[in-house]
């Protein structure tokens, strides 16, 4: 026969090969998160790194429409992270609107006990974030670095860079392994310094937004009412969910701090978002945060809500989380509840406010868990042991 032994068992390894080759490709695609630069893809789909071109998009048009165009084409493609969306402005509407990313637990994410690790959430949560203020920020992100970088000459960096201060994460449910979850990501307030952006993990498809604002071909065909997340309704219902505990959809929840840098120059989060044309006109005695090598110390010309009781909702602008006491930031927000301002959902400088001070109030009893940097001692107590974390190297 022609077929020999060797032939034989040749032809048997060769099957082998290709079983143990096709194993591992199905393994690498159930965890296409996980493999070696898996996260700066993610990462780079964000339209915040590359160059902008402004496109022109009408929500008005019927999606047919839309796809029609090449520009309303590349903004409907899932991965719309190409450097053609980098730089557009959105309505007002949406500055305190979520964007919602979804995913799975892929299998190198669970740990022994068969769900998503904790560790790994870090890692989505980073994603959400930066999809978000690439998108919302990113006209207000190229206006400021060219700006700056003309105003310096054309010396130092040509970019600004947004660094993260702190993050933290509560859990309330499990995500088992390969189950489906969306990140809701929005901006909950901002300081004379920081960002403070909130995500929430949440089950696939249990929670739908009452209205799609940039993907208006989502919304359905029935009255969808006016928006009241925020205003004298939205503050009812808020209160009347207090002490109802959180959504059940809810697997987790967390909040982290951005600063703006270029160089050592601090840019106010309320220059990016004016630049970003995200902010409505604000009142005459209202005065914008300047620019700073250190804007957590006092400057002259800030308004400090800790030095007035009872001050306007405007005159909060350029205050520090660090700078507010509860007596102080009851006052703040009781001012901005009671400030007018226009009827339905025209976004005025007064509801903006508002519902900054809002989330204002929440951010600080997280800020103040930097004190716990105080309770390291470090050579002034002895220690248990010090032992060699393998592999950890």
């Amino acid at each position: 026969m022609a077929l020999t032994l060797s032939t034989l068992l040749n032809s048997r390894n060769l099957r082998g090969m290709n079983f143990w080759r096709a194993l591992a490709i199905f393994f690498a695609l159930l965890n296409l998160k996980h493999i070696p630069f898996a996260w700066h893809v993610r990462f780079h789909q964000s339209p915040l790194l590359v160059g902008p071109i402004s496109l022109p998009w009408n929500p008005q048009l019927t999606p047919p429409s839309q796809l029609r165009t090449f520009g309303g084409f590349l903004a409907h493609l899932p991965l719309t992270s190409s450097r053609l969306l980098a730089a557009r402005s959105y309505p007002r509407a949406s500055l305190f609107q979520p964007m919602i990313l979804t995913s799975r637990t892929a299998p190198f994410e669970i740990d022994f006990n068969m769900h998503k690790s904790n560790s790994t959430y870090f890692a989505d949560f980073d994603i959400g974030r930066l999809h978000l203020m690439a998108r919302l920020c990113g006209l207000g992100l190229k206006t400021m670095s060219e700006e700056l970088y003309i105003a310096d000459g054309r010396r130092g960096p040509k970019r600004l860079h947004m660094g993260m201060g702190g993050v933290h994460l509560n859990f309330r449910r499990e995500i088992r392994c390969w189950q489906g979850f969306e990140m809701w990501t929005r901006i909950l307030c901002w300081d004379r310094k920081w960002f403070y952006l909130v995500t929430w993990f949440v089950e696939k498809g249990a929670v739908e937004p009452r209205s799609w604002t940039l993907q208006p071909w989502r919304n359905k065909r029935r009255s969808q009412g006016p928006d009241i997340m925020t205003g004298d309704e939205g503050i009812k219902r808020k209160e009347e969910k207090k002490g109802k505990g959180a959504h059940p959809a809810i697997f987790a929840t967390g909040i982290a701090k951005y600063v703006c840098k270029r160089g050592r120059l601090t840019v106010p989060p309320e220059r990016i978002l004016q630049a970003s044309e995200l902010l409505p006109p604000k009142p005459k005695e209202h005065k914008t945060p300047p620019m700073t090598d250190s804007p957590a110390v006092p400057m002259e010309g800030d308004a400090l809500p800790t030095a007035v009781a009872g001050a306007s909702a405007a005159s909060a602008a350029s205050a520090t989380i660090q700078d507010l006491t509860s007596s102080a930031a009851d006052d703040l927000l009781n001012a901005a509840l009671n400030a007018k301002r226009a009827d339905g959902d025209d976004w005025d400088w007064a509801r903006v406010e508002q519902e900054r001070l809002r989330g204002l109030k929440i951010a600080e009893a997280w800020c103040q868990t930097e004190a716990l940097g105080e309770e390291f001692l470090g050579d002034e107590r002895p220690a248990l042991g010090k032992w060699w974390d393998f592999p950890g190297i």
